[in-house]
């Protein structure tokens, strides 16, 4: 009869594990998702961003049991891959990954420390779409590439959110096509430069960053140049505004 019994007791725990195993990982937390209703052509996996807590998001997930979900918890697609693996803190996310179908991170966020935060989003081949450092729930640095690892753009704050460091756009062949870098803190001074896709300059000069109407202001001379780099033209301006030109 025990051996019976605890022969009974072997199969019940072997099943129990090989039910475990079959989970690949769920909980009673767990949800499910097709890849159409979760993954954004533009934005992405960013189903999640109202949970994050360090940019601002304040709704709540609820564990199986109503309350306020606490520890990792991960998601899956309908096909059984990974979605989603996220450490919830009363119902908010802390630190969180996301995946594509085919296994590949689309996401990745962590806190740095109370107030800073980064996020690096990836296209579905493993290689980098964006690279972003937050600060609250404001974006103080912001990269972004285009898929063959070229850079798009870059902009970054300083660290009261006033005004650019540095801001750039770049041409799909790596080329830059503008940038304002910062030259004088105290004066709020830029250099402004355009360009060509070839490379040549199209406009350049310095700018002024007007705090009383919150945008940049061009001044002093600029001066104009053709696809080939000659200069075309000079411009003078006051306040934004041309008040006197010269060709070149």
């Amino acid at each position: 009869m025990k051996k019976i019994y605890f022969l009974i007791i072997s199969i019940l725990i072997f099943q129990s594990y090989q039910a475990q195993g079959n989970m690949k990982g769920k909980s009673a937390a767990s949800k499910v998702y097709s890849a159409d209703a979760v993954i954004d052509r533009q934005y992405g996996i960013n189903m999640y961003q109202p949970l994050n807590m360090m940019l601002g998001g304040d709704t709540v997930r609820n564990d199986a049991n109503g309350y306020e979900a606490n520890g990792y918890i991960q998601d899956f697609y309908s096909t059984g891959q990974l979605l989603h693996k996220g450490f919830y803190v009363d119902g908010l996310l802390k630190v969180y990954k996301n995946y594509y179908p085919n296994g590949e991170v689309e996401r990745s966020f962590r806190m740095v420390d109370l107030k800073k935060s980064k996020m690096t989003i990836f296209y579905d081949d493993g290689s980098i779409k964006s690279n972003i450092v937050y600060v609250h729930s404001e974006a103080l640095k912001w990269e972004d590439f285009y898929p063959n690892g070229l850079p798009e753009f870059i902009e970054e704050y300083d660290k009261n959110f006033q005004y650019y460091l540095h801001k750039a756009s770049y041409y799909e062949n790596g080329t830059i096509e503008n940038e304002l870098i910062l030259i004088h803190k105290k004066k709020l001074l830029f250099t402004q430069i355009y360009f060509y896709e070839n490379g040549n300059p199209k406009e350049q000069g310095e700018m002024r960053y007007n705090k009383a109407e919150f945008d940049y202001e061009k001044i002093g001379t600029w001066m104009l140049f053709d696809k080939n780099g000659k200069p075309t033209k000079s411009q003078k301006y006051a306040v934004g505004q041309v008040v006197s030109e010269k060709i070149l």
